[in-house]
C-alpha cells in the first residue's frame, strides 16, 4: 500500500444497515471513514480498542461513559477502552465521521475470515 494515499482508493463497505465503512490501518493504529444514511442507531457497546472520533457532517446523539449530548461537526469523541458508548443518527443529512483505533481492530479489515463481533452485538434479537 502507498504511504500517501486517498480515501478514493478504498471501497465503501456496508456494515450493517444503513451504514458504509471505509477502513485503513498502519502497523498499530487503524483509521476509518464511516457514513450514517437514513435511520441508524448503534446500541450500547464497548471494545478493548480505544477509539478516537471526529465528527465532519450531520448531527447525531452520542454517549460515551456516563456523558450524553447531541453533536455535529467538530466535535471530538474519545472512548477509552473498554468504555460503553451509543450514537443514534439524528439529522436528515448523512452522517460523516472518522475514527482511529488502537490497538487495530482485526474484524474491520476486509478479507478478514473471523466474526464480527459488532455486527453480531448490532443485529442481536433480545
Amino acid at each position: 500500500m502507498p504511504q500517501i494515499t486517498t480515501w478514493d482508493e478504498f471501497p465503501a463497505y456496508p456494515y450493517f444497515p444503513n451504514v458504509l465503512r471505509q477502513a485503513v490501518c498502519g502497523e498499530r493504529v487503524m483509521m476509518t471513514r464511516i457514513t450514517y444514511q437514513h435511520e441508524v442507531t448503534v446500541p450500547e457497546h464497548k471494545h478493548e480498542a480505544e477509539q478516537i472520533m471526529l465528527v465532519v457532517q450531520g448531527r447525531l446523539w452520542a454517549k460515551v461513559g456516563d456523558e450524553e449530548q447531541e453533536i455535529g461537526p467538530g466535535a471530538l469523541l474519545i472512548v477509552n477502552s473498554n468504555v460503553i458508548h451509543a450514537f443514534r443518527k439524528l439529522s436528515e443529512e448523512d452522517v460523516v465521521f472518522y475514527e482511529c483505533f488502537a490497538p487495530i481492530r482485526l474484524e474491520y479489515l476486509i478479507g478478514y475470515k473471523g466474526p464480527d463481533p459488532a455486527l453480531a452485538m448490532m443485529t442481536k434479537r433480545p
